[in-house]
């Protein structure tokens, strides 16, 4: 998504947190970090924090580093596009150089919502008009307006907006949302009713697509659906009459941070994951894995220019070139050990066969690049036994192991040469941090970049060949890694 401000330094906040610890697979993420992320992405931390203090398993904690309390991220606007800092919670970090003062309750905040009312008479029509347009499909079996659902596996019930069963169907739960809605009542409905089994879709009325500043809630609402937007109109009420079911105008977010023109979506049409919210098309999950790919372009052309070539990694071309230029740009020196430019661009696309190779043979797709050697384990073990730069990085090929299906191999023969080379260069090995890591982070940030794979995991986007765990996964095209 585009929305994403460029900050001054004399805009700089007065006395923000300036760096957190989020527990789990993510690490340590400063206020600088957090500024710099796609939209998508700090949301999804944001949603995933409010989400742990709601009782939900993928919630995360992140703290404060300065004071050890909790944080979350408040989403703030500057010229209309929102940007993220982090923030402690009501009645948290009063002693830490990075307070900010007090924070809006949110329960006087809900008191002014409707100026005293539970609820406008405009949400009552439309929740009304839902439930009419329900009672015209054949798979109806009943339903009922804000009336109070008893819990099965949760504690407390609720009062959705509408509630339908359906034959044949999941049930589902409608919550209209057409004024501002908290992100912890967002965060309570979606995971009350993913404990309780039931759909939950959020219908946005007063959407306008071409609004410069889109509400916050309605941004929070639109991620946690993957990026599409459902509204009740004139156009999908009279569809739904036509079609007897019910129809949304669907808008999907698209790479320029906007909507597609409007879609009329059956709600049979949707997507209902085991975990999150319905959707038609996951713009959130197909933007960060065409990012992916996008960036590993360059890479790929060259590996294929020296598939089974021996001393590949020596032979120039183009796409040896052009990969090159790419990787200065993301670290410049590409190594701190090499003496020479020649020295370490070899050493550089070396570790990058090696790294391929090994994922290939984790993607049960073997491919060996550089060299003529028969397997992978062959291939590294010659190289760990002959070659310094690549003892250097014995580390990195530990690492990548255990996060993969290939945690077995360090039982064997090239544990060995690991373990060798670890030894033999101990002091002298690269280290998380150095540029060879940071273009790893760059090339398969589903390995060597733990908030992207952390990111992938949330969104059970996660390949196999990236699982320590040899498990299936449906929702993943492992082609997108064939080259």
């Amino acid at each position: 998504m585009a929305r994403q401000p460029v900050q001054r330094a004399e805009e700089k906040l007065k006395r923000i947190i300036e760096a957190t610890l989020f527990e789990g697979g993510i690490g340590p993420v400063t206020a600088r970090e957090l500024v710099e992320m796609p939209e998508a992405e700090w949301g999804i931390l944001r949603d995933r924090i409010t989400d742990y203090r709601q009782g939900r398993p993928a919630g995360v904690v992140c703290r404060c580093v300065m004071c050890g309390d909790p944080v979350f991220i408040r989403a703030r606007r500057k010229n209309g596009v929102p940007y993220p800092l982090f923030s402690h919670f009501q009645g948290g970090g009063l002693r830490c150089p990075w307070h900010h003062g007090a924070n809006e309750h949110p329960e006087r905040l809900r008191e002014e919502q409707y100026s005293g009312q539970q609820e406008s008479q405009t949400h009552r029509l439309l929740c009304e008009q839902i439930d009419t347009l329900a009672k015209l499909d054949t798979r109806y079996i009943s339903s009922v307006v804000n009336a109070y659902r008893p819990p099965t596996e949760s504690e407390h019930g609720r009062f959705p907006d509408v509630q339908v069963v359906w034959r044949d169907f999941p049930e589902c739960v409608f919550e209209v949302q057409l004024s501002r809605t908290f992100q912890t009542e967002i965060s309570a409905r979606c995971t009350h009713y993913e404990r309780e089994g039931v759909a939950l879709a959020w219908v946005l009325f007063g959407f306008d697509p071409q609004r410069a500043e889109l509400p916050q809630s309605f941004l929070d609402v639109i991620r946690r659906h993957r990026g599409n937007a459902f509204v009740i109109d004139r156009a999908s009420v009279s569809a739904s009459y036509a079609q007897r079911t019910i129809v949304f105008t669907c808008y999907l977010e698209n790479a320029d941070g906007g909507f597609d023109p409007p879609r009329l979506v059956r709600l049979d049409e949707l997507t209902f994951p085991e975990e999150g919210l319905p959707y038609l098309d996951d713009r959130i999950s197909s933007a960060l894995i065409d990012r992916i790919n996008r960036a590993r372009r360059p890479c790929f052309d060259y590996l294929q220019s020296i598939e089974g070539v021996s001393y590949g990694v020596e032979v120039d071309s183009a796409e040896r070139q052009r990969l090159l230029v790419e990787l200065r740009a993301v670290a410049s020196p590409l190594s701190s050990w090499e003496t020479t430019k020649e020295h370490e661009e070899s050493a550089t696309l070396r570790l990058i066969c090696c790294v391929f190779s090994l994922i290939s043979e984790a993607n049960r797709k073997p491919r060996i690049y550089g060299t003529k050697q028969p397997n992978v384990v062959a291939m590294l073990n010659t190289w760990l036994n002959s070659r310094e730069e690549v003892q250097r990085c014995a580390l990195i090929f530990e690492f990548l192991l255990r996060s993969t299906p290939l945690t077995h191999l360090l039982e064997g023969s090239l544990g060995k040469h690991i373990a060798r080379a670890k030894s033999v260069m101990d002091g002298n090995l690269v280290l998380a941090g150095e540029p060879e890591w940071q273009i790893l982070e760059h090339l398969v940030p589903e390995i060597f970049h733990r908030r992207v794979r952390e990111q992938l995991r949330y969104l059970s986007k996660l390949p196999p060949w990236a699982e320590h765990e040899d498990l299936p996964n449906p929702s993943y095209e492992p082609s997108s890694l064939a080259i």
